[in-house]
């Protein structure tokens, strides 16, 4: 009998931030460790979020036996609804993580079979594999890494963790239990690499606390305090730091009303009797007794401090000595759109604060030094980073090297390249599709490359409609087709260029052969390819055209 060997196929999260998803298999048995979403890049018009594309799961031959959450970000459960009824696995993940699930799929109608990860050095039995979750600190409460016990050894995929030495829940990374599993042997480590390029060590969360009381105290009007949804234990220090300063807490954003009736339900997020005022009853509170803690953090144009900046927020308006902390770290890419939020901000006469001028935010994810006693603790046998892009994965990688890892013993395996490994070495393995699948609107329908494609020739050229009589017997034309044109002309000279190009195209459509224009599908394509052309050589521009052909 063959030894096993472990294969890895990373369909998100790797050489790129978001939508996160790992398959490990040993032989043909898997698990699949996150199932994330990510935002739309620029182009991709009216895509709201990006989920993995798991088709290859089907040629990959596996056996799947459970879906093993880290923690409870988007960018690690934000594909379960649209994935999830795909797949029918099981749900392993810890209590909160669990409950944000749960209220994830409510919205779809889909009944998940949501079981617990113990994370108390106990594990439990998935398919042939003893797993459990080791406690991490994390900007959401509840994370784990994931501790995959093979009988290659121990595989340990971190998530998104930091070594936090004074967490605001008392509940420690367990670095006790990362030892111990080091002792045991670590086959793999798969560890998360978003900070890799920072030095040191990062700082506790604790910290931002008392910059927000002094931000909070000092402002003479209301605060609007925005922060990533899911951090409760942001929203823990926002509220204490509301009390202390002698205000009401009031919350716009239905993702964060959602999370924190989840947390206090479960007795996990404190607020006193009499701190919390609806939002739509704000004009009886002075403003210098109010904080409203609000989503959009990232500049998202539909949540609630995107609203308020623009005043389009109904009983709530910015002005004069008002503040609006931004409690919260950009997502790459989102720069420019959070400076536009911080402009209209301005426009309306309050201020910004953002955490390059205090220290209202801080990182959760881990920095280079407490990578290094990451892998020190688990001391594993062969070395994969993850979570982040291409640089992110070198630099983590280079960290191990210096740990004394041997570089043989590290890979770099992005989206779509797997990973074999077995006792003799670690290599890359086939290739497989690992895409992403473009999701609309609430109805989750997925878009393919056409419709993006369609979108963005109507963005950038604009459209022409042309609509065509023809004679039914005859084949000849009735009347001289009409254009519509829209993000194409200026309305000064729309009306003289269409004139033209209706009668070029008029002459082109005589001069074809009659039986081909009374083959109506062949003569819609001659129309779009011709005024396609023409718009091209007189206008410069290609814009989409859609030729309605009428036979009477």
């Amino acid at each position: 009998m063959s030894d096993p060997r472990l294969r890895c196929f990373p369909f998100g999260g790797v050489g790129e931030f978001g939508k996160n998803m790992m398959v490990y298999a040993i032989d043909e048995d898997a698990v699949i460790v996150d199932c994330g979403m990510g935002f739309p890049e620029p182009g991709q018009h009216g895509v709201d979020h990006v989920v993995p594309d798991i088709s290859a799961l089907d040629q990959l031959g596996l056996k799947i036996h459970a879906m093993l959450i880290t923690h409870g970000h988007e960018d690690h459960i934000g594909g379960l609804p649209h994935l999830l009824p795909r797949l029918k696995l099981p749900v392993y993940a810890t209590e909160v993580t669990v409950e944000l699930i749960r209220g994830k799929l409510s919205e779809t109608g889909y009944k998940a079979d949501l079981r617990a990860l113990p994370e108390n050095g106990d594990t439990v039995q998935i398919g042939p594999f003893d797993v459990e979750g080791v406690p991490v600190t994390h900007s959401i409460m509840d994370a784990v890494s994931v501790a995959i016990h093979t009988p290659l050894g121990v595989i340990i995929h971190t998530g998104d963790f930091k070594l936090d030495p004074s967490p605001i829940d008392g509940r420690a990374t367990a670095l006790h239990r990362f030892s111990q599993l080091g002792d045991k042997g670590v086959f793999l480590l798969a560890s998360d690499s978003t900070n890799a390029t920072h030095s040191g060590s990062g700082p506790s969360e604790r910290i931002v606390g008392p910059a927000l009381r002094q931000a909070v105290a000092q402002c003479k009007g209301k605060v609007i305090v925005t922060t990533f949804a899911s951090n409760m234990f942001r929203i823990q220090q926002i509220i204490d730091a509301a009390i202390a300063c002698g205000r009401r807490v009031s919350v716009a954003g239905r993702s964060l009303e959602r999370n924190m009736k989840i947390t206090q339900d479960l007795n996990r997020l404190r607020i006193p009797a009499g701190t919390l005022v609806d939002i739509k009853q704000l004009q009886h509170i002075p403003d210098h007794e109010l904080l409203i803690i609000a989503t959009g953090s990232q500049g998202e144009s539909r949540a609630a401090i995107g609203r308020i900046a623009q005043d389009r927020f109904t009983g709530l308006k910015l002005g004069h000595g008002d503040l609006v902390i931004f409690s919260s770290s950009n997502i790459p890419g989102n720069e420019r759109i959070i400076a536009g939020l911080y402009n209209h901000i301005y426009r309306r006469g309050a201020r910004v604060l953002h955490a390059r001028q205090a220290a209202v935010h801080v990182s959760g994810h881990a920095h280079a030094h407490e990578l290094k006693t990451m892998m020190q603790l688990t001391r594993p046998k062969y070395f994969y980073p993850v979570h982040g892009e291409y640089r992110n994965l070198i630099e983590h990688r280079d960290l191990a090297v210096a740990t004394g890892i041997p570089f043989e013993q590290t890979i770099i395996a992005e989206n779509g390249y797997s990973v074999v490994a077995d006792h003799d070495g670690i290599a890359h393995g086939p290739g497989f599709h690992a895409g992403a699948v473009f999701v609309d609107g609430d109805s989750r329908d997925e878009i393919d490359d056409y419709v993006l494609r369609d979108r963005r020739f109507l963005a950038e050229d604009g459209m022409i409609s042309a609509t065509v009589l023809l004679s039914q017997h005859e084949g000849t034309l009735l009347a001289d087709p009409e254009l519509v044109a829209r993000g194409v002309l200026h309305e000064d000279v729309s009306s003289d260029i269409l004139s033209a190009a209706a009668s070029d195209l008029a002459g082109f459509l005589s001069s074809l052969d009659l039986e081909l224009l009374a083959d109506l599908d062949a003569t819609r394509e001659e129309v779009r390819l011709y005024l396609r052309r023409w718009c091209k050589r007189r206008l410069g521009r290609r814009p989409m055209v859609l030729p309605v052909v009428v036979a009477i």
